[in-house]
């Protein structure tokens, strides 16, 4: 009995002290929740202020530097034009067709211009200019008032489409340059500034609009002239009216005077009309209440650069404006951004604050928890996703990482029963949870596997790992790339490059008929490598960015971006990204074989920008100017051939190329004797496998998404 009563004592003080300790528990995570709760109310204002501003900022910051990429490639787009027109002669000597020639161009490409304007300044007003109504089509309108006709008051007019004049008649002219912004804008800056103009109605389209322009002397008769380029607003709105900082927030751009310019993605502004009649309204007008009430509160407070609050129809809005400064031509405009609070997370239903403060509690140490237990596992994926060195994917062992791609990494390795030496491509870890990604990777594979000729890349397998990362298998080659082949032994000898060109020649001929295009013919991915015993056998590589001519539609998004190489880019396919073609792939392909031949490019720029303008417009130097090597006529005949600026004047497929490259003197002169004994002086000087090349690649391929880009600068 007393035993059962000790026991039962014992238990009651155990029991006391958990309802104690329990009690102070629930006391403490009792305190530690209403704590919570006040910190969370508290700082909940100071967060929505933080984010606002934030968001402020970032919107602010990207609308001013999509302006700034928007006037300065019309900048280059000027500097361009007046380069060209200074180994002209005079305005009064120069035949009128070169002027068309020598400038509609920067209009024929560019939506952003819809006119361009050529005036003498020492001369009574005479002018060139010409007009697209159109920005989609062909054709232009050309006004031209000099000499007798100026002293008459007429203007001859000329309508031209696809590059030849279809008609031509005179008519009173009203128009005058000297009294026009374009004209007395220049005449206040220094010689060779480019300066812009406010925003005005232009002469012809009465559409808004400003110009750019510049004053310059041509060096070789000293005469100054006045070159202009018109921008209308409605393509400085276009980028504004799809921009939302927030699901509802807005932003636009405005004069200082308080004049609209850039239009607020407001669904009233979907009509073209209703846009276009907004632009250069008064911000104060009524039919703008939200943007009145925000701009006259900023007016209020003195223009602050600071975010602030207003209400419009009892809703608050965080408000924040800022100058677009940095550039003549953006000193003169404004950028506000225009956000709901109900957007943030501050005006979530008060309960919010109360469960995020009840969770607190054991919820830091629930977090603490999956913190430790998440880095771990995020540890492992990382050093899984970062190398797959010493695993098994599928039936092959890898061993070590031989080289990367844009989308890939890959991997010697063996195939576990047979042993053979095989190459892995293994997906990276960012794209493999998106799915336009995975498709591409695998739109590769599929193309790929369908090529059997003995010159391209042979594909053995295709799988899947456990995480969802894509790989396939492929033939692993001995060798060097082309880039690495120049880097190492320098320019190449006619014999041997006609005998490398032959046999990529073969591999873009089966692709080709079966309406495959690469897009991405470089030095680096045709490799030179030993194959049964013989030597200097090509490989085509990395087919990545082919692209099956019969399944791009007139939607697609792949056929709208410039992809590939800018060093061995088709003029065609920089100005229409979807024009790619057999031909194409030759002007890459020659573009190759001048690299071989002189070691260097066919056109060599400061950026991507003067490397496509270059390919553009610049005939290409002959190889032979470039070398002290003897390089055969023919030869050379082949290769200018290939880069000839319109696809009709190149070899119209891979087997009319290599018939040529057949009939050239040094057919044949490089043999399997000749190249065996290359391989056996120079095998030391080639990349050793198992160890990564570190030095960087003499070119890169890129996804060129720079439309606006090549419309300001090429």
């Amino acid at each position: 009995m007393k035993t059962t009563l000790g026991n039962l004592s014992l238990d009651r003080k155990l029991t006391g002290s958990y309802r104690r300790l329990f009690s102070h528990l629930g006391l403490l995570i009792l305190a530690v929740v209403i704590l919570s709760a006040a910190i969370v109310v508290y700082f909940d204002r100071q967060h929505v202020e933080t984010l606002s501003r934030k968001l402020i900022s970032r919107t602010a910051e990207k609308v001013m530097a999509q302006l700034a990429a928007f006037l300065e490639t019309e900048d280059s787009n000027l500097r361009i034009a007046v380069e060209q027109l200074q180994t002209a002669s005079g305005l009064e000597g120069l035949p009128q067709p070169d002027l068309f020639y020598q400038l509609s161009p920067f209009l024929n490409h560019h939506q952003n211009a819809s006119g361009i304007l050529l005036t003498a300044l020492d001369s009574d007003g005479a002018y060139y200019g010409i007009l697209k109504p159109d920005p989609e089509a062909s054709a232009f309108i050309v006004r031209v008032s000099k000499g007798t006709m100026r002293e008459q008051g007429q203007a001859k007019l000329e309508r031209w489409k696809d590059g030849e004049l279809l008609e031509t008649w005179s008519r009173r002219d009203d128009f005058e340059p000297r009294k026009r912004p374009l004209y007395e804008t220049p005449l206040e800056a220094e010689e060779n500034d480019i300066v812009a103009s406010g925003p005005y109605l232009f002469h012809t389209s009465n559409k808004p609009g400003i110009t750019i322009s510049t004053r310059w002397r041509q060096r070789n008769t000293g005469q100054r002239y006045i070159l202009a380029i018109d921008i209308v607003l409605s393509n400085i709105a276009r980028f504004t009216q799809t921009l939302r900082p927030t699901p509802n927030g807005i932003a636009f751009v405005f004069t200082p005077d308080l004049r609209l310019v850039g239009l607020p993605a407001l669904e009233r502004f979907n009509d073209d009309r209703a846009a276009e009649a907004a632009l250069l309204e008064p911000l104060t007008a009524s039919a703008f209440p939200l943007l009145h009430t925000g701009v006259s509160a900023w007016e209020e407070l003195g223009r602050t650069r600071q975010s602030f609050t207003f209400k419009v129809d009892g809703q608050t809005w965080w408000a924040g404006f800022e100058w677009i400064e940095g550039h003549p031509h953006h000193a003169g405009f404004l950028t506000g951004v225009l956000v709901p609070e109900t957007d943030f997370l501050g005006t979530l239903p008060l309960q919010r604050n109360f469960a995020l403060a009840a969770a607190v509690g054991p919820g830091l140490m629930l977090a603490l928890i999956l913190i430790l237990f998440t880095m771990r596992k995020m540890r492992h994926e990382v050093r899984q996703a970062v190398s797959y060195g010493g695993q098994k994917l599928g039936p092959f062992e890898l061993s070590y990482k031989i080289g990367h791609g844009g989308n890939g990494t890959v991997y010697r390795a063996n195939h576990a029963l047979l042993k053979r030496p095989t190459a892995i491509k293994v997906m990276l870890p960012q794209f493999a949870r998106h799915e336009s990604a995975k498709k591409r990777f695998i739109s590769e594979v599929q193309l790929t596997s369908n090529l059997t000729h003995p010159n391209t890349v042979a594909i053995f397998d295709f799988g899947e790992t456990p995480e969802g990362t894509l790989y396939y298998a492929m033939e692993h080659l001995n060798g060097a790339n082309l880039e690495e082949l120049v880097g190492i032994c320098g320019p190449q000898s006619a014999a041997r490059v006609v005998h490398i060109l032959q046999q990529v020649c073969g591999s873009l001929g089966e692709a080709h008929r079966k309406g495959l295009i690469h897009r991405d013919i470089k030095p680096a991915n045709i490799m030179l490598c030993e194959r049964g015993g013989l030597y200097d056998v090509v490989k085509v590589l990395d087919f990545g960015l082919v692209q099956d001519r019969r399944q791009v539609g007139p939607h697609s998004n792949e056929a709208d971006d410039i992809v590939g190489t800018p060093f061995y880019l088709a003029p065609e396919l920089i100005a229409k990204a979807s024009a790619f073609s057999p031909q194409s792939d030759l002007y890459a392909l020659g573009a190759v074989a001048y690299y071989l031949l002189t070691g260097r490019n066919v056109f060599e720029g400061a950026n991507t920008v003067e490397i496509c303008a270059m390919h553009l417009h610049d005939e290409p130097v002959a190889p032979s100017q470039h070398t002290n090597r003897h390089i055969p006529p023919d030869l050379e005949t082949v290769v200018m051939t290939c880069l000839a600026k319109q696809p009709a004047d190149r070899p119209q497929n891979a087997e009319a190329m290599f018939a040529r490259l057949s009939a050239c003197r040094d057919n044949g002169a490089w043999d399997q004797e000749r190249a065996r004994k290359w391989w056996s002086e120079n095998r030391g000087n080639l990349p050793v496998e198992g160890r990564e090349q570190t030095h960087p690649p003499l070119s890169n391929t890129h996804r060129l998404v720079f439309t606006d880009t090549r419309q300001g600068r090429i």
